[in-house]
Formats: C-alpha cells, sequence, structure tokens
C-alpha cells in the first residue's frame, strides 16, 4: 500500500513538471528505474523527437502550399478584388462543405451580385463565374426581365407586408389566468 502511495506521488511529480497521462508518467518511471529526474528527462527527449516530427510535416505542407501558390483564385466586384492562393480557396470551400446552406448561400450571392471568381495560373486567367453569369443573363432576357420590371413588380410588395407587435402589457401568462375564463 505504501508502494502504491509513492509511485502515485512520483507520477504526480512527472506529471507536474511534463504535461502527459498516468500511463505515460508511470511508463517514463518504469524505464528509469523509478527515479523522478531521469523519467522527467525521458519524456522531454521524447516530446521533443514527436516535435520534430511535427516541424517536419509543418514545414513539407507550407513547402507544399508554397509551390501551388503561383496559382491564385481572385475574387473581384467592381474595381475591389481579393486574391487567395488555390490551397487556401480549396481548404475554405471544404470548411464551408460542412455547412452546405452557407455554402449554396455564398454561392448563390456570389451569383446574385456579379462578383468575378477566376483562377489565375501565371498568365493564364480561366474565369470561373463569367460562363454562369452569361447565361443568367440569357435567361433572365428570355423572360423579358430587367431591373426596372422587377422592382415595379417587387416594389409595392414590402408595403404589403404588415408586421404587427401585440403588446401583452398586463398579462405576462399569455391568457392563461385572464379574467374571461373564470
Amino acid at each position: 500500500m505504501e508502494r502504491t502511495a509513492d509511485l502515485l506521488a512520483k507520477v504526480d511529480e512527472v506529471r507536474k513538471r511534463i504535461k502527459v497521462s498516468y500511463e505515460e508518467a508511470k511508463h517514463a518511471l518504469d524505464v528509469s528505474e523509478q527515479d523522478t529526474l531521469a523519467a522527467v528527462i525521458y519524456l522531454e527527449r521524447e516530446k521533443g523527437e514527436r516535435y520534430d516530427d511535427l516541424k517536419e510535416y509543418k514545414d513539407k505542407t507550407v513547402e507544399s502550399i508554397k509551390k501551388t501558390s503561383g496559382e491564385m483564385v481572385v475574387f473581384s466586384f467592381h474595381d475591389k478584388s481579393l486574391e487567395a492562393p488555390l490551397p487556401v480557396a480549396l481548404i475554405g470551400t471544404l470548411l464551408l462543405a460542412r455547412k452546405p446552406k452557407l455554402l449554396m448561400g455564398l454561392a448563390g450571392g456570389i451569383l446574385a451580385f456579379g462578383v468575378d471568381v477566376k483562377l489565375q495560373r501565371g498568365e493564364k486567367e480561366i474565369y470561373l463565374t463569367k460562363p454562369v453569369h452569361d447565361k443568367l443573363k440569357g435567361l433572365v432576357s428570355a423572360f423579358g426581365l430587367n431591373k426596372s420590371t422587377v422592382k415595379r413588380r417587387f416594389g409595392g410588395v414590402s408595403e404589403k407586408i404588415h408586421f404587427k407587435k401585440v403588446n401583452h402589457d398586463e398579462d405576462d401568462f399569455h391568457g392563461y389566468f385572464s379574467p374571461e375564463l373564470y
């Protein structure tokens, strides 16, 4: 019993010095023959090797992004534009794919407001939204719509919709205890 309490105290001491699990701390103490200082040194060395692997992975990822950073996605609206490296735009799109409503809303907004999206590879430019804009313009003209007819048809809609606010000044319980019930 005393040996277990002593071992637990040593494990707690190792865990205070280095953030590891109980299992890792006990393993380090077993490897170092119950020497607390040797266990801490062992864990530092082991963690250093892990961080070196992570650093190497990070460096490879950054290098890969730099290689493909010659490809840029350019979002332009009126006279303003925003450039993003292709991998960053793809990662953002993949993250938005987890929220399909948000992704579809963003895509609809890009199309509705006429944001131009193009992919640049050196001197070559590929317009991604221009074909869709041209098709939409053709569709709108086929139905005989333009800005003035749309404004005329939908201009009075906001005036026709009335939002009434119902005041419940004295009746906080919304009719549950009203005098009409009794």
